[in-house]
């Protein structure tokens, strides 16, 4: 590369005050660090100059002079070679700590002096080099050998000296370089470039065949990359070889670096170079009465930052106090201030050197705030020229920085289309895009009918940088239904996926796979919300998935925890409109597999709470018969429920629920749980379905069969005893829709059995209300009287029903039903019948009540006989003496002998026989245990008034309960006295 471009930078102005000492003739070794510059004279002084320009000098060598010196940049030392007047003598190493001070002289206290070993012929030093950690010194000599000095150079101790590198050519530079604990010395010789590793064995590598003059070396910073300045051009060299290199003809003289500038001083006209021991130091000398040239480059941006002649030549080239001072021939100062960042900026913009300007804030640490508004200005500039694209690429780079709206307003005026989406693709990579950039990107491509460019953005794996509900949305308006339904998808928007291939793209088949892929939460969200439209089209496929959502064998993503049960109270609903136009759609559609990754196949069955099936009977309307189906199967996987189809049973089945002859109904107090009352919703609506007369439109006798089918499946549903229903419910059904059997078997489980003899004396069905009376009448006479007011309703229906009435009366009589009294009230209820129809009746039952009363007659007459004799009996042992004749004891059977115990029972006992405390006769005592007990049961019996209530209420007749207590003498409330 080269430096085409030149700029004035820098100002030069010449500093009026400058110290005599640089004033002298003569050559000036000078060196720098900590705001101060060191200048040696040819007497051996060594003068330090601050700021001011003030100077403090000392003696640093009696004899000789001061041949090179270099300031260390982190330690406040200065380190120094001399030499004296006599060709023979080696060079000194003088180190000089400027913290202290010589207590006799008040000077820089030397704190180590050690001699350079050449032996007897010693050659003047060429160049050194130290370390910063002072741990080694390189001292590179005119013929050619390098000398390494180890140890603690900073203090007196043992330091040891060693030769490591030997040429014949002179050494023209040295430059230490440290990577962590290696260290690298470069080594410049007229003909050679060589890097050394110091750390260990002296690994020597020879990084190039060339070499160069002396002073035209030198390291940048921070990189510490050794630079070298030959006639055709600027190398850099790191330590494994040759790096990047910008050509610059033309004799070079030194070469120094400033902050990330190369300043290098060199002949106004072209000298030839020289390369010889003898004329190594002459390039310097000679040029000093000549022009030359200062030119600073600018190494990061490739540009010349300044460049002046000095009429007198350049003796040395001063980096201090953030300037560049150039001491001309004539002993005059130059100052070189570089202008301030903003200035340069301004002198490049003008000259529309844009890029420049960018390179140039980017080394003086501009924000990126800061360089985005040079792109901008460069973007205003190429599209002020109609170079849209490279404006383009320019405002690309302002992207975070610069507000969009800038840029996008340009290009919509300019209708440059596909730079606008260049812009806005860069935007959502950047993820700085908002919707509305989202929206007018989509626009681009829907307009540009770029549909690459649009699967690349949408159908990316890389992470989200676009708002995901803006790109749908403006997909679905421009008709790219595949891809908002891919966005969908893949970030599960499932109410856009859903309604966009239903309502958009009406593959409904494609819905409801997307539906079974869904968790079942969302699945019933889903269908609750288009079930209605997808049974409309794809009836027996949505029916489906509703059994198996609501069973528990709904297929979820196996890392989708199972949820809560829905807390969803059952609510009771109606048909009515369920019964609507039955119409079977035909309705096809693809099943092309989902790009989903949670797709069918990679699914797991998982355990959750089904839903509600009674939630789901809204979208049925219109198909009574895929509820049924529904409801059928719900209960069948969810509740082992089946309703199996089965002719109309015959009536002599009902009572199936009878206990000895009680019905047992369900308890109403025991509280239904959540699932209970869920199935007694399903049934309650799946009864009503079962009644319905006609669910579709087919043919009369087909309809016909199916309805004898439901109706069959009704009569198994009530007559279930695990099923629970809403009786009054089904009693409405059935009476709405005329199924007996329904009726006559609700009536029968509600112990309405009048009601069941009035259903059939309604439809004059003689047979079953004999039946019905047969089965019932037993444990309720009550039915009875109501037969008997049937027969006699009207004169045909007595004339119909003689013979039956005949039977029924011989059946009361037989069985002592009813008494005559009720038999003739009943049949008098209306003038129908006559005293002839009962006659043989009221005459045989008066002949056997005779009977009876001639027999509790006789019974009464007893029981006054045997009172009387008991009344006797004790008077008798109130007033007059008991003679005891027994001669035998009535224990053990042996002759009664004294002491014998006699008792008014005429019982006798030998006093042993008995024991000692017995009062009782032992023969009476069970019989009169067993009075007592009966007056104690019945004295408790007087206090428990709920008993004889409840057989007061349970009793056919409640006189008998009465009479009954009286003849135990239960209402008697005499205590017994003991």
């Amino acid at each position: 590369m080269s430096f085409t471009r030149q700029f004035n930078f820098f100002e030069k102005d010449e500093v009026k005050e400058t110290p005599s000492i640089l004033q002298r003739s003569g050559s000036l070794v000078h060196s720098r660090g900590r705001g101060l510059i060191f200048v040696a004279d040819n007497e051996g002084f060594i003068h330090m100059i601050d700021r001011s320009f003030s100077v403090r000098s000392w003696l640093a060598f009696e004899i000789g002079r001061v041949t090179h010196m270099k300031h260390m940049k982190y330690q406040n030392i200065l380190v120094t070679i001399g030499e004296d007047d006599t060709p023979s003598s080696s060079p000194v190493i003088k180190i000089w700590d400027l913290d202290k001070s010589d207590k006799n002289k008040q000077d820089p206290l030397c704190v180590k002096t050690t001699k350079v070993s050449q032996g007897s012929n010693p050659f003047p030093v060429s160049k050194f080099a130290v370390l910063e950690s002072m741990s080694q010194i390189a001292i590179g000599l005119a013929n050619g050998q390098v000398i390494l000095i180890r140890g603690d150079i900073s203090r007196d101790r043992y330091t040891k000296q060693k030769v490591i590198h030997e040429c014949p050519e002179p050494i023209t530079g040295l430059e230490f370089r440290e990577e962590g604990k290696t260290v690298i010395l470069f080594i410049v010789t007229t003909n050679q470039i060589v890097s050394c590793n110091t750390t260990s064995k002296e690994i020597k590598q020879v990084l190039d065949e060339h070499g160069a003059s002396l002073g035209c070396s030198t390291l940048s910073e921070p990189e510490n990359d050794l630079i070298v300045g030959r006639d055709e051009a600027i190398y850099f060299y790191g330590p494994e070889g040759r790096g990047p290199c910008f050509a610059y003809e033309g004799t070079k003289i030194s070469i120094n670096w400033f902050k990330n500038y190369i300043i290098i001083v060199s002949p106004a006209r072209e000298q030839p170079s020289t390369t010889g021991i003898g004329n190594i130091y002459s390039s310097a000398t000679t040029a000093l009465s000549e022009l030359n040239q200062v030119t600073i480059f600018d190494v990061n941006n490739k540009f010349s930052a300044f460049s002046a002649s000095f009429s007198s030549g350049v003796r040395a080239v001063i980096c201090e106090w953030d300037g560049v001072f150039v001491l001309s021939g004539d002993g005059k100062l130059f100052r070189l201030e570089e202008k301030d960042t903003p200035t340069k900026l301004e002198i490049l913009f003008k000259q529309n050197l844009y890029m420049l300007a960018i390179g140039l804030a980017r080394s003086q640490k501009y924000d990126e705030s800061s360089i985005a508004e040079i792109y901008k200005k460069y973007g205003d500039h190429l599209y002020s020229k109609t170079d849209y694209d490279g404006a383009m690429s320019q405002y690309l780079k302002t992207i975070g920085k610069l507000e969009p709206s800038y840029v996008i307003r340009k290009f919509l005026d300019a209708q440059r289309i596909h730079n606008l989406t260049s812009y806005l693709q860069e935007l959502h990579t950047t993820g700085l895009a908002t919707a509305d950039h989202t929206t007018l990107l989509l626009n681009c491509y829907t307009k540009l009918k770029d549909v690459a460019k649009l699967d690349e953005f949408i159908k990316t794996d890389d992470e989200l940088r676009f708002d995901v509900d803006t790109a749908i949305r403006v997909c679905r308006q421009a008709g790219y239904y595949e891809h908002a339904c891919y966005l969908a998808e893949k970030f599960e928007e499932h109410d856009t996926y859903l309604k966009i291939q239903i309502e958009d793209v009406k593959d409904y088949l494609k819905a409801l796979h997307y539906i079974r892929t869904c968790n079942h939460l969302e699945a019933d969200k889903q269908l609750k919300k288009y079930g209605r439209t997808l049974l409309d089209q794809i009836p027996d496929e949505t029916t489906s998935l509703l059994i198996d959502l609501c069973t528990g064998q709904h297929n979820v993503d196996s890392s989708m925890p199972p949820s809560p049960a829905p807390n969803t109270a059952s609510q009771g609903f109606t048909l009515a409109s369920i019964n609507g136009p039955f119409k079977r759609s035909n309705t096809g559609g693809h099943t092309k597999q989902s790009s989903r990754s949670r797709s069918l196949s990679a699914t797991k069955l998982t355990t959750y709470n089904p839903p509600s099936p009674s939630g789901f009977v809204s979208i049925f309307v219109g198909h009574p018969s895929q509820l049924i189906t529904f409801f059928e199967s719900v209960c069948e996987k969810r509740w082992n429920k089946k309703i199996v189809p089965s002719p109309i049973e015959s009536r002599d089945s009902i009572g199936k629920l009878i206990v000895n002859g009680k019905s047992v109904p369900a308890d109403p107090s025991v509280k239904l749980d959540r699932e209970e009352e869920e199935k007694k919703s399903v049934w309650n609506t799946l009864l009503e379905l079962y009644l319905i007369d006609h669910l579709s439109a087919l043919s009369n006798e087909v309809d016909e069969i199916q309805k004898q089918e439901r109706r069959a499946k009704a009569l198994v549903l009530l007559k279930d005893p695990e099923i629970s229903y809403d009786m009054d419910h089904a009693f409405v059904l059935c009476q709405l829709s005329s199924f007996d059997d329904g009726i006559v078997y609700l009536y029968e489980r509600m112990q309405m059995y009048s009601e069941i003899l009035q259903f059939w004396m309604d439809r004059d069905e003689i047979g079953k209300v004999l039946e019905s009376l047969r089965k019932f009448g037993p444990l309720h006479p009550a039915l009875y009287p109501q037969t008997l007011t049937y027969f006699a309703s009207s004169p045909a229906s007595l004339l119909t029903n003689a013979t039956e009435l005949m039977q029924v009366l011989d059946h009361i009589d037989r069985e002592n039903l009813l008494s005559p009294l009720q038999v003739v009230q009943a049949l008098s209820r209306n003038s129908v019948a006559t005293v002839g129809v009962v006659k043989e009746y009221i005459s045989r039952r008066i002949e056997t009540e005779k009977k009876q009363c001639e027999d509790d007659a006789k019974l009464i007459q007893s029981y006054r006989a045997e009172t009387e004799k008991k009344r006797k009996e004790i008077e008798d042992l109130q007033s007059n003496a008991r003679i005891f004749q027994m001669t035998k004891c009535s224990s053990c059977g042996g002759g009664l002998d004294l002491p014998a115990v006699h008792y008014l029972c005429r019982h006798s006992f030998h006093q042993r026989c008995l024991n000692e405390y017995e009062k009782d006769c032992p023969k009476c005592a069970i019989d009169n245990r067993m009075v007592l007990e009966i007056k104690r049961s019945q004295e408790e019996n007087a206090d428990k008034h709920e008993l004889f209530l409840a057989q007061l209420e349970d009793a056919d007749d409640g006189f008998e309960v009465v009479a009954d207590y009286f003849s135990r003498n239960t209402m008697s409330f005499t205590k017994l006295v003991e």
